[in-house]
């Protein structure tokens, strides 16, 4: 009878935190159709995705959706950040909120690698090719390639670019081994790595989840990795040696 009591008491709070997710889930998705045809508006007015991405991403669409998901972010490592010079940032990956969480505390317009897929998403997929986002088909390995020059091209000319090399989200919470294309576009174009780390946005939204729970995330971001120190190294070498930096932010938190 106790366990049955139990049960009853917890259904209705079940419940209303399922009605309360969903209501934060609407409303996320409201906000970010508002946030991506803002972007597309500025886009046409200033024409510099740059400077659109960073005043819709850090100053609009990042903090609402983070306030709307109960999330709040710190971060270290801003004095590593060189605005002078372009780099290649390297985050792990846990969660659909690291995008985010990065958004939100790096002041400046990263260019995100992202999977074909999501150009067909409404209103986000049109503001990330309007804004110059590079889209990969991870089918097709030519277009890949062809895209990942792109992408150097682009850095070469100024744009930041984040990438997740895991390649998918951890199901885990480990840290996967990192594939070569982020790193085929450094060694190629003699480009510096940013390792960043996301801690605890696995905990608020896990992959394969759609259940928020609020609660506080950090980004650690590390040292520049500069050309010089991995001119030596192979292209999997780079990237393993990005993956330990990025493990051991993981681990200083």
């Amino acid at each position: 009878m106790r366990v049955s009591l139990n049960q009853s008491n917890q259904e209705p709070m079940i419940a209303l935190q399922w009605i309360i997710n969903c209501i934060r889930i609407a409303l996320i998705f409201v906000w970010t159709a508002i946030c991506a045809m803002v972007g597309i508006v500025l886009m046409l007015l200033l024409w510099n995705g740059s400077r659109v991405h960073y005043l819709t991403g850090y100053y609009l669409y990042a903090p609402g959706t983070l306030f709307l998901a109960g999330v709040r972010v710190t971060v270290s490592g801003l004095d590593n950040l060189n605005r002078n010079l372009p780099h290649i940032f390297v985050s792990n990956h846990a969660s659909h909120l690291d995008v985010v969480c990065i958004a939100r505390v790096i002041p400046m317009g990263l260019f995100f690698i992202a999977k074909q897929e999501l150009k067909r998403t409404p209103f986000l997929g049109q503001y990330m090719a309007v804004i110059g986002h590079i889209f990969v088909d991870r089918k097709n390995k030519d277009k890949a390639l062809e895209s990942l020059r792109l992408a150097g091209d682009k850095i070469k000319a100024g744009k930041d670019v984040i990438t997740f090399p895991e390649g998918t989200r951890t199901k885990t919470g480990e840290l996967m081994l990192f594939k070569r294309g982020s790193f085929m576009i450094a060694k190629d174009g003699g480009i510096p790595v940013m390792p960043i780390a996301v801690i605890g946005t696995r905990a608020i939204l896990p992959s394969g989840g759609w259940m928020i729970r609020p609660g506080r995330v950090h980004i650690a971001i590390g040292k520049s990795i500069g050309v010089e120190e991995f001119a030596h190294l192979s292209v999997e070498q780079l990237a393993d040696l990005a993956r330990i930096r990025v493990d051991q932010l993981l681990r200083s938190k």
